[in-house]
């Protein structure tokens, strides 16, 4: 898991932004928070639904299972916003299990096109948090303009 965690090319990733753990966390703790209350209630839907037509248990797994990362995700942000950086591991182990669970899901469903889909979404998502960073951590786009008292007068 240390691979998830700290990949190869995130001390020079491909693309450069300056992103804050802090702000980046309360937005996957918004999304993460409503994509749980979201999920219980289709869970609960998708397990009637299933228990009635006697099929689609491997649906409600996967399901039930990208529920569990988005609670994860949803922890894991809150934690990246109060400073916590450990909250950083939380929200990517949320990130693998809502793709798992999403692949799960798919596989019950017959049909592996959204899941595409979603994994790329899901790595955009994993990519900044590990591009992201918390005060104190160096940044990884620095400035290449001269300071304004080093610039000299305008000219006219």
């Amino acid at each position: 898991m240390d691979v998830l965690l700290n990949p190869s090319w995130a001390k020079d990733p491909p693309v450069k932004l300056d992103i804050p753990a802090k702000t980046l966390g309360l937005i996957y703790a918004i999304l993460g928070a409503i994509g749980t209350i979201f999920g219980v209630i289709g869970l609960l839907g998708v397990s009637v639904l299933a228990a009635v037509a006697n099929t689609g248990a491997l649906y409600v797994v996967g399901s039930f299972v990208g529920l569990i990362g988005e609670a994860l995700m949803a922890w894991g942000g809150y934690q990246m916003y109060q400073g916590v950086r450990d909250g950083k591991r939380l929200v990517i182990y949320g990130l693998v299990a809502n793709a798992v669970g999403s692949l799960v899901a798919a596989l019950g469903n017959l049909g592996l096109g959204g899941w595409i889909v979603n994994a790329l979404i899901l790595f955009v998502l994993y990519y900044l948090v590990i591009i992201s960073r918390f005060e104190g951590e160096p940044k990884l786009v620095t400035s290449t303009a001269p300071p304004a008292e080093r610039r000299g007068p305008p000219a006219p």
